[in-house]
């Protein structure tokens, strides 16, 4: 069996990747480095100063059987061991994890593991949030040094030229306040619920627009909160399915980094879905929401919606 090399990075965290042939699978005659990424996506940002999640790990399989049963021949592709903070890795920014050497395949199935202990959650305040402090993160059944399977829409393929493998790890909605659970409740914590994504960077696209105040020549909106959806803009929004958060810069700027390519989706759902993009003001301005639908996602390209104007 030959082996090729493999660069691994972290949010977007860079992962190095098993190059392969083309998409059949089959041996090419040559083959160069691959990477692998992970990212973020955001929640409240007008409390949170900074998210540190500590990385021990990430792995790979590149079997096609992942059952428990199996084992899924899971392979490390990374021993960070460090804590990152996923809060800055927003549009599609990325954290170099390490390289590892793999045999040729398809990357089927990919695995983090964090350390809860050592992870924490920084409020503007200046309040550290932790396991152990009131308010606090409730870590739950994760707590230690839980293992976490991300979900993988469209398979993971990895040519002669390399690969680049995304792992997106969604703070946004691996966080839940509370208050989202037990409306009544008074707890300013946070409850743990990973949510984790891998996606092939080459099979996918991005979404890119500008949020303003009022009108397209208003003042940028910072901190806005945006969500994903993939769904029948015809149908209500508990219909539609979230795929990913993120949110505006100091110019009111976004980016959904590596999206799924919306031709992925045909055949395998109806074919009037699409992405719709949800806007929400920070929890202290006077704006309204608003949604944007009907939006498409090309493999290799960037969709720019242009300037949202908050009402």
């Amino acid at each position: 069996m030959q082996f090729v090399s493999a660069r691994c990075f972290l949010l977007a965290t860079v992962l190095g990747a098993v190059a392969c042939g083309g998409d059949n699978g089959q041996p090419a005659a040559t083959t160069r480095a691959s990477r692998v990424l992970l990212t973020d996506g955001p929640f409240p940002f007008d409390r949170i100063a900074r998210v540190d999640l500590y990385v021990v790990s990430l792995s790979g399989s590149l079997n096609t059987d992942t059952s428990a049963t199996a084992g899924g021949d899971f392979v490390t592709l990374a021993s960070p061991h460090r804590l990152i903070n996923v809060l800055a890795l927003q549009n599609g920014m990325t954290d170099e994890l390490g390289a590892v050497t793999l045999p040729r395949g398809a990357i089927t199935a990919v695995r983090l593991v964090i350390d809860t202990d050592s992870s924490s959650i920084t409020l503007k305040d200046g309040r550290v949030l932790t396991g152990t402090s009131n308010p606090g993160i409730h870590w739950q059944s994760s707590a230690g040094r839980p293992v976490l399977n991300a979900l993988i829409n469209e398979q993971i393929v990895v040519r002669d030229t390399g690969a680049v493998i995304v792992v997106d790890y969604d703070v946004g909605q691996a966080f839940i306040p509370p208050q989202d659970i037990d409306p009544t409740s008074t707890d300013s914590g946070f409850i743990f619920s990973p949510v984790l994504r891998a996606a092939d960077a080459t099979r996918s696209g991005s979404i890119t627009g500008t949020v303003r105040a009022h009108s397209v020549t208003g003042a940028p909106v910072v901190d806005a909160s945006l969500r994903l959806y993939l769904g029948d803009p015809g149908m209500p929004e508990n219909t539609w399915s979230t795929l990913a958060t993120a949110k505006t810069d100091a110019n009111g700027a976004y980016r959904f980094a590596y999206v799924t390519r919306s031709s992925y989706w045909t055949g395998t759902t109806t074919a009037s879905r699409s992405y719709i993009v949800a806007v929400d003001p920070p929890a202290t301005a006077t704006l309204a929401r608003t949604l944007v639908r009907g939006v498409q996602v090309t493999a290799g390209a960037e969709t720019t919606i242009g300037t949202t104007a908050l009402p």
